[in-house]
């Protein structure tokens, strides 16, 4: 038995699902579906129930799937604890964020994190919160950064460092009616349009949850997973959003968006999460004490 069948099995069981696995781990599907019947005849047991839209696991399945992970949780902690031995060995920490957060906070990161430590590999990707939740609980990834508030994060299993805090800001077209007001009462946008950001899910369920509170449905007329789409289509008139700061280079930069905070702020932190539990790289640990440090230099 290697180790690629227990990958494979370990993705098709979470993911409930062969073409979403062999997308994940970027194989050909065939692949996986063999290797998991050859584990399956190895094994002398049947481990998933297949049908044409679905799989589920059997009983045996089950307890397979848990020994399957403990084994794979050892070897990759094993290879991190190696790896920061070897003063020859590549560095590379792999952090997930959000696109709705990522867009303003991570260029400034990278700029001063990678000329601090040029010989780390910062691999960044771009998910929703939930898969950044998941994919820190199985090892993809070493570091999340969410709005803290998307999740509660209270249990046992993960640490947290807060980074920011502050309050959603609305984002409008030049020119439009409510642009005289310096603070922009939330009952006003009862007739907007509304443009958001599909991979900020806190910024989508606190607007949405302050709607309910004031009587109203939102007229979402788009979601876009790129934030960049999101703003050109505010600036050309079809709707409004939100941000989470001020300090957007792409909105700064233009004579065609305005920023204008709402009356009643709705208030969010930001900040990295890893599991409390779990081996973390020399690289994670030295990303993290340097958010820590440079918090104050670099977020204003």
């Amino acid at each position: 038995m290697d180790l690629r069948k227990l990958e494979y099995y370990e993705a098709v069981s979470r993911l409930r699902n062969f073409t979403q696995a062999a997308k994940e781990l970027h194989v050909a599907q065939p692949s996986i579906t063999a290797s998991i019947a050859k584990l399956e005849e190895e094994l002398g047991i049947v481990l998933l129930q297949r049908d044409h839209h679905s799989v589920s696991l059997t009983t045996e399945g089950e307890l397979f799937l848990q020994k399957a992970r403990k084994i794979l949780y050892e070897v990759k902690t094993t290879v991190k604890e190696f790896q920061d031995m070897g003063s020859k060995a590549a560095k590379i920490l792999k952090i997930g964020i959000p696109t709705a957060l990522g867009s303003w906070m991570f260029p400034i990161i990278f700029s001063e994190y990678t000329r601090q430590h040029p010989d780390v590999n910062l691999e960044v990707r771009e998910f929703g919160v939930q898969n950044i939740i998941d994919k820190i609980s199985d090892g993809t990834i070493e570091l999340g950064f969410i709005a803290l508030s998307d999740h509660q994060l209270g249990n046992e299993g993960y640490e947290t460092l807060t980074f920011s805090q502050g309050s959603l800001l609305v984002l409008l077209p030049n020119g439009h009616p409510l642009e005289k007001y310096k603070k922009i009462p939330f009952e006003l946008l009862k007739k907007e349009r509304f443009i958001l950001s599909s991979g900020g899910s806190y910024i989508r369920e606190s607007f949405i949850k302050e709607c309910k509170r004031y009587g109203f449905k939102p007229d979402i007329i788009f979601t876009s997973l790129q934030i960049a789409t999101v703003f050109n289509m505010v600036a050309s008139g079809s709707g409004i959003s939100f941000v989470p700061d001020n300090d957007i280079a792409i909105i700064k930069d233009s004579p065609h968006l305005i920023l204008r905070p709402l009356f009643d702020p709705i208030n969010f932190s930001t900040g990295f999460i890893w599991t409390k539990n779990d081996y973390l790289s020399l690289a994670a640990k030295n990303f993290i004490e340097f958010m820590q440090n440079a918090k104050p230099h670099i977020i204003t």
